[in-house]
């Protein structure tokens, strides 16, 4: 029985319509936001940033193994003055997404923070280039997630600080070898890599906006062939939330784990996996500081060999 107009007609429009739908769906799956001039993978702090008081619904999905890379600002530098705990953003990053399984990864440790895996690859006063050449440790641990804020060093305008210049341009591409060997070593992780941090300091300010803007292209070239790699754009952060310019208040650690779970929750579903167990002897951490084995990484590699991410051999 052939079908009346109207009813052919409401067909069409409705195929059209899940036609609309799925195309949307697929443009908003690319992860693919313009804002500030950037075109590119970039995720952008949504309007209500995650807080302890307004965590993140339970995701399903696969446990967290999270390296956290960078330098001070990643270490924590001053997050252990005025009362501060000495964990930086990692504490309340882990409160951010108490509704979801975290260990945190590395082969460096805050000396006085209170967590007992506050571990980290991070080296204050470092360059992009250091942290490249040291953080091949860390990545044995085989983290599936990597939050990644380097290069606010390489834009000192100091040279005795940036030893491979303060050159945006030749910065991000220092930045992309440190994302290249991050993928390398860990296929399977998702790669976070931060537009720095902005800076109240005046003489360095410049470098640092345009080394931020640089960083989306350099992400399209490895997203754009496949790679898990995303940039984050944190350049809205507050300066007044900075205690010496460069290095957050107490405060602002707290802020900028906020950013940070916030962004982790915008990954797609199906990027992230199950880390890849490892055993404690391929992860075995050496110390660039020369001190083998930290006693909070030992911790926390009983809490992966207890959870069965880590095996022993």
């Amino acid at each position: 029985m052939r079908a009346s107009l109207p009813v052919a007609v409401c067909c069409l429009l409705g195929l059209a319509a899940a036609t609309v739908e799925r195309d949307l769906m697929v443009q908003a799956r690319r992860l693919v936001v313009r804002a500030d001039n950037y075109s590119s993978p970039v995720l952008n702090p949504r309007q209500t940033l995650p807080t302890p008081s307004n965590r993140l619904a339970n995701r399903p999905g696969p446990q967290l193994r999270i390296l956290c890379a960078g330098d001070s600002i990643t270490a924590g530098t001053f997050s252990d003055l005025d009362g501060g705990d000495g964990n930086g953003y990692r504490l309340r990053l882990r409160d951010d997404l108490s509704a979801d399984r975290v260990i945190f990864t590395g082969t460096e440790a805050a000396p006085n923070g209170t967590m007992n895996d506050g571990v980290f690859a991070a080296w204050p006063g470092k360059t992009i280039k250091f942290i490249t050449d040291n953080i091949g440790p860390s990545l044995k641990q085989r983290p599936n997630l990597v939050l990644l804020h380097a290069g606010t060093n390489d834009m000192n305008p100091n040279p005795a600080i940036s030893t491979e210049g303060n050159d945006p341009t030749e910065a991000a591409k220092r930045l992309g070898v440190l994302v290249d060997r991050i993928v390398d070593a860990c296929p399977d992780a998702v790669v976070l890599v931060a537009m720095i941090i902005p800076t109240c300091d005046q003489a360095q300010a410049p470098a640092t906006r345009e080394f931020q803007r640089q960083i989306p292209d350099m992400v399209r070239q490895r997203s754009g062939v496949g790679k898990r790699v995303l940039a984050t754009n944190i350049t809205s952060f507050p300066t007044d939330q900075l205690r010496d310019c460069i290095h957050p208040t107490n405060d602002g650690y707290r802020l900028l784990g906020d950013y940070w779970s916030d962004f982790a929750a915008q990954v797609p579903d199906d990027w992230l996996h199950d880390p890849v167990q490892v055993s404690l002897d391929e992860a075995s951490p050496s110390s660039s500081l020369g001190a083998p084995w930290p006693s909070v990484w030992r911790v926390a590699a009983a809490i992966m060999v207890g959870s069965g991410i880590m095996t022993v051999m």
